[in-house]
């Protein structure tokens, strides 16, 4: 039986009959590969050593996934062939392969010679010009030099820590690179395995499927400080401050920088970008959070927020008001309680009262009663809780008005347009 070369499919094939080995074969499970299948992913190479990227969809993984194995040769027909991935780009080429509910994959008899591995290796020294390039995946080649023990990574955006293990790889200049793993792949790479199968001689690793990113120094370890402790800071020594402008619970945030955009007649323009009606509505929270020792002014945004309300801002600007026009999502907030990292603001510098931006979410524990306002000398917690009006004489001595949270919700896009005509 004839079968046709990777290097000759096109978008126009339906009925071509391909015989390959499965060079490569892993799941995308997000980006730090700890989520649900997403898809599964080959690289696929014939007798001739041309090679060509497919995807399984996870609707089809269960079926197809588990038969196809890595370094086995199938026989393959009815899959797709499509126009390649302008992102993450696996292999090099125009095209890829899709595999369907209508593909028919066999295991092959061929004793034809395939290669045993499929790579394009990026050069060390060129490693630099790809920074935040997401359109290919590389491969490097290196000698082990380095093995870090595991560790837990917290992320302002997620809700649980990431598993993740560095490395360091040195070319044949000796150039060195360092290589962070991440997710389930940490718990695939034991060094003392290699070790054992090396007998002691250098190891020589071939890493495919890399994103290259700005290597940026850990951070350091938070400090546990009352809001007291905090207050009693210069805002000349707090590290990472952050401009913080006005106090809205949402804003208009630019889908390219991120920055907000300012009203402009019937519309939003980003004067940063120089766009105009390229936004997403985001959040911006102002709060006061006590601990038992001090009160202090909190400010956050985007997935912190998220976090906090429990709601998207899209959900929040279509729920009911109270009477003073407040999103009773947002009211739900007071008295929840949370362990934050926190970043001194830009506004403390210029007010003897400090504020706090929160830079992460290390605790959630939910609804509380309202705790007393301690003096100094008195119980002191490393907690916060956000605070709102009540009329209990327990509640802290200085509570923030449910009418002074800078609370106002915009209108839709097209409400907005009619109102500035």
């Amino acid at each position: 039986m004839s079968f046709s070369q990777l290097s000759t499919l096109t978008p126009k094939d339906k009925l071509k009959t391909i015989c390959v080995k499965v060079s490569r074969k892993w799941e995308f499970r997000g980006l730090n590969d700890d989520g649900p299948l997403q898809h599964a992913d080959l690289v696929l190479v014939d007798d001739q050593g041309n090679s060509i990227y497919a995807e399984i969809p996870a609707s089809e993984a269960e079926r197809h996934s588990s038969t196809l194995e890595e370094g086995k040769i199938y026989i393959m027909s009815r899959f797709r062939v499509c126009n390649a991935k302008n992102y993450c780009k696996s292999l090099p080429g125009p095209y890829m392969l899709e595999i369907t509910c209508h593909t028919r994959i066999n295991l092959a008899r061929e004793t034809a010679t395939f290669p045993e591995y499929v790579y394009f290796l990026t050069p060390f020294d060129e490693i630099p010009g790809y920074i935040g390039d997401k359109k290919k995946f590389h491969d490097v080649l290196g000698f082990l030099v380095q093995i870090n023990e595991p560790e837990w990574v917290h992320f302002a955006n997620q809700a649980t820590p990431a598993l993740r293990r560095d490395i360091v790889i040195r070319d044949d200049k000796h150039v060195e690179l360092k290589v962070s793993i991440w997710g389930r792949r940490v718990r695939d790479f034991l060094p003392t395995d290699m070790a054992i199968e090396s007998n002691n001689n250098p190891i020589i690793l071939l890493l495919t499927g890399c994103l290259v990113k700005l290597y940026q120094a850990p951070r350091p370890v938070a400090q546990s400080m009352t809001l007291q402790e905090m207050q009693e800071i210069d805002p000349y020594e707090f590290p990472n401050c952050h401009l913080i402008d006005d106090q809205t619970w949402w804003f208009p945030s630019c889908n390219l920088c991120n920055r907000s955009c300012k009203a402009d007649g019937a519309d939003y323009t980003c004067y940063e970008c120089g766009t105009t009606n390229k936004y997403t509505y985001k959040y911006k929270l102002c709060f006061i959070a006590t601990d038992g020792t001090d009160e202090a002014e909190m400010i956050c945004f985007g997935e912190i927020d998220r976090r906090i309300v429990g709601k998207s801002v899209e959900t929040v600007m279509r729920a009911p008001r109270g009477r003073d026009g407040l999103p009773m999502d947002i009211a739900a907030i007071v008295s929840s309680k949370f362990t934050f990292d926190v970043t001194m603001s830009e506004k403390s510098l210029r007010n003897p009262k400090k504020t706090y931006q929160i830079t992460a979410i290390i605790t959630a524990f939910g609804k509380q009663k309202n705790n007393p306002y301690h003096l100094p000398n008195q119980i002191q917690s490393s907690q916060t809780e956000i605070a709102g009006s009540s009329s209990c004489s327990n509640t802290p001595s200085k509570l923030l008005p449910i009418n002074e949270v800078y609370l106002q919700t915009p209108p839709s896009k097209n409400a907005s347009r009619t109102l500035a005509r």
